[in-house]
């Protein structure tokens, strides 16, 4: 019995060694990236960005923004700290800051979240919260492109 119990212990322990940890890079994100409402985010090599048909009362949650499209061009980066506590063991995120077309400018940093079990392994994701980040609701976008 003793054996049988060594050798399940084994088998367990080298599937948890097995799955290790990737790091996002600021690489693995230059692309396109859809939702699944069709809203698309193109991030440059050079650090410019287009967004095209987000949803923007889940960028900004104030009334008037309800039923409005974020249409804008910006910049983007990515950061080692997305601020919002770790997310999935990770605590990286892509910075955009955008221009609208009345002249004002807003920013939104997306948090990044992966596939595997402890969702820290590519391929990766870009989120922000839909609403109370307890309710668990995700805008989340998938890369489209490698």
């Amino acid at each position: 019995m003793k054996t049988n119990l060594k050798y399940i212990l084994i088998a367990f322990l080298s599937i948890i060694l097995s799955c290790t940890d990737s790091k996002p890079e600021k690489a693995d994100f230059t692309g396109i990236w859809k939702s699944s409402d069709e809203a698309y985010i193109i991030l440059h090599k050079n650090g410019t960005c287009t967004l095209k048909g987000i949803d923007y009362h889940k960028i900004s949650s104030f009334p008037k923004n309800e039923n409005k499209k974020l249409n804008a061009e910006g910049t983007w980066q990515f950061t080692e700290d997305a601020e919002s506590g770790i997310i999935d063991n990770i605590n990286s995120g892509v910075y955009i800051k955008y221009e609208l077309h009345d002249g004002g400018e807003g920013e939104i940093v997306f948090y990044i979240s992966g596939q595997g079990i402890n969702g820290n392994n590519p391929p990766w994701n870009i989120f922000i919260w839909d609403g109370d980040p307890d309710d668990m609701q995700k805008y989340e976008f998938t890369k489209v492109n490698k």
